[in-house]
């Protein structure tokens, strides 16, 4: 009986140990885990860091004038080259030809994209 009762407990703490190591085990493997992702959280907010910087040097205006004007050709309207139309105002064609207001409301509707 004394035997069996000391067999019992000593499988109980064999049990024990082993969960407690493998319990350990999963904790360490964690651990590693956990510093490889915050390693990875940190290079990746240097990332967006520097994307940021980029974006705000791509939308700079000035910098987009001088690409617009060294690349593109364009240059800043003069006083008196603009002119404001109102489709509101504007009168009326009945043929169906190319009407000025025929032609500045498809230009409205159109969608320009540049390169």
């Amino acid at each position: 009986m004394r035997k069996t009762v000391f067999l019992g407990v000593m499988i109980l703490l064999g049990v024990w140990c082993l969960l407690y190591v493998g319990v350990k085990i999963d904790m360490w493997r964690l651990g590693y885990a956990i510093e490889e992702l915050e390693t990875q959280r940190a290079a990746f907010k240097k990332q967006q860091e520097g994307l940021q910087v980029r974006l705000s040097q791509l939308t700079d205006p000035q910098r987009v004038a001088q690409r617009a004007q060294s690349q593109l050709g364009l240059i800043v309207a003069q006083e008196g080259q603009i002119v404001m139309v109102s489709l509101d105002t504007l009168p009326q064609f009945e043929s169906g030809g190319n009407s000025p207001v025929r032609l500045v409301r498809e230009f409205s509707d159109t969608v320009v994209s540049l390169p």
